[in-house]
């Protein structure tokens, strides 16, 4: 197969630099481009993002050399897909422009909440890929807009979903702590106020972020009818702090299902979920989308680098008394891998085994 020419928008930044990971060796994308804002225009990858790396791993020394091309001087049509890792305020109008013409997969959250676009996790929901030909024909483009979800929503959703299924779910309290990556650049650098303002703290808000997560969820585990999503109406309560942690979102989920439930059958539920991804074998789909781990003092931030890559790791399932039928655990998962560009490039995979790059 001919490798689809992709290009990242908005590749300097943390988000960015993330999708730039797991693209730059992918057996189906080739990295075409690097694209910034004009102030990055002509100037070495090295040098756009000195002094804000946050790549894990090493980057390839080609990629550093590569120039960074302006946004604003991208022919779309020149590539098959493009990947945006733009601030929400900035891609409302490049994602457009670029859409009209070909692909985009967002991790930004500019257009999650338009009535014709998928949020899309492929394990969750992968039917409301059909949202897709709605998109194009109110639109009048060749391409589309598919973002995923806010990094809180993410390992909250793929926990819920196998719950769902198996016995419904009435309502679910969830209290995120967040790690300092889930703010981007602010969070990374060092020498930023609001990093500063974490250290030996915790943040007991962060603007926006709760209403992304209700919203959000309820429209990921909605069903697609017809031309539209019809939402998943489950009761939701997000509380969401920042902590000091670099990386991994770690969520305490409290949650009433609508059947009774053995703990145990319980678990099974949970470990046995698989969905297209897994049977697609997509390059980047972990062959077992959940973990649960058994000791009291698991899942933990620092240890959830030591599973597999996207997993979302579940510890302390237990009964609780604050609802009928309920539920309690605590998640971890990667707000980076999963939540940000090893997320896109996963829908990217399955878009593409669909038919649909």
């Amino acid at each position: 197969m001919r490798k689809k020419q992709a290009v990242i928008l908005g590749a300097t930044g943390a988000a960015g630099q993330n999708v730039v990971e797991f693209i730059q060796t992918h057996p189906w994308f080739e990295l075409n481009t690097l694209a910034a804002s004009d102030r990055s225009h002509g100037v070495s990858y090295k040098e756009a993002i000195n002094g804000a790396v946050f790549f894990k791993s090493k980057p390839l020394e080609e990629l550093l050399d590569s120039k960074v091309v302006s946004v604003s001087k991208i022919d779309p049509l020149e590539f098959d897909v493009a990947f945006s890792a733009l601030p929400s305020n900035i891609a409302v109008d490049i994602e457009a422009s670029f859409a009209k013409h070909i692909p985009v997969i967002s991790t930004a959250s500019a257009y999650r909440y338009e009535a014709d676009v998928p949020i899309l996790i492929p394990e969750v929901n992968p039917d409301h890929v059909e949202l897709i030909d709605v998109q194009r024909e109110n639109r009048e483009w060749s391409g589309y807009i598919v973002p995923g979800p806010n990094c809180a929503t993410v390992g909250l959703v793929m926990t819920l979903k196998p719950l769902l299924d198996s016995y419904g779910v009435n309502a679910v309290s969830m209290v995120s702590l967040q790690a300092l990556s889930g703010a981007g650049e602010k969070g990374l650098r060092s020498d930023s106020p609001y990093r500063n303002s974490v250290l030996n703290n915790v943040l007991p808000y962060i603007e926006g972020e709760e209403q992304k997560v209700e919203k959000e969820t309820n429209k990921i585990l909605g069903k697609f009818f017809g031309r539209e999503i019809i939402e998943a109406r489950i009761n939701i309560l997000a509380t969401c702090t920042r902590v000091m942690v670099e990386n991994v979102h770690t969520i305490v989920v409290h949650t009433g299902l609508k059947k009774k439930y053995d703990l145990n059958e319980l678990k099974s539920v949970l470990k046995s979920f698989r969905s297209e991804p897994q049977e697609f074998n997509l390059p980047s789909a972990p062959e077992k989308p959940i973990i649960i781990v058994e000791d009291d003092y698991h899942p933990q931030p620092l240890k959830h680098r030591e599973y597999p890559h996207m997993v979302t790791v579940i510890g302390r399932i237990r009964e609780n008394n604050l609802f009928k039928n309920g539920l309690s655990y605590v998640l971890t998962s990667d707000n980076l891998e999963r939540g940000a560009g090893g997320g896109a490039v996963l829908t990217a995979e399955h878009l593409l085994k669909k038919g649909l790059i």
